[in-house]
C-alpha cells in the first residue's frame, strides 16, 4: 500500500515504460519491490493501476494477459 500511495501522490515520477509505444498511451512503472513493479496510466488526473508485474515475466506476456495480442 505504501507504494500506491507514492504514485498517488507523485504519478509523474516513475518513468514511462517502453511497452508505451506498443499499446498507444503512456504506461509508467514503480518498482515495489526488486521482483514486483506496478504498471498504471495516468488519464484525465485519475491513476489506474493496470497490471502488477513480476519483472521475470516477459513484455510480451504480460500485453497477452492485458488483452494486447499481436501474431
Amino acid at each position: 500500500m505504501d507504494a500506491v500511495h507514492k504514485i498517488a501522490q507523485s504519478p509523474l515520477s516513475a518513468a514511462v515504460e517502453p511497452i508505451s509505444e506498443k499499446v498507444g498511451f503512456e504506461l509508467r512503472g514503480y518498482k515495489v519491490i526488486p521482483r514486483i513493479k506496478i504498471i498504471y496510466s495516468i488519464i484525465d488526473d485519475v491513476v489506474y493501476i493496470e497490471y502488477i508485474k513480476n519483472t521475470w515475466l516477459s513484455e510480451e506476456t504480460m500485453l497477452k494477459r492485458m488483452g494486447y495480442c499481436w501474431e
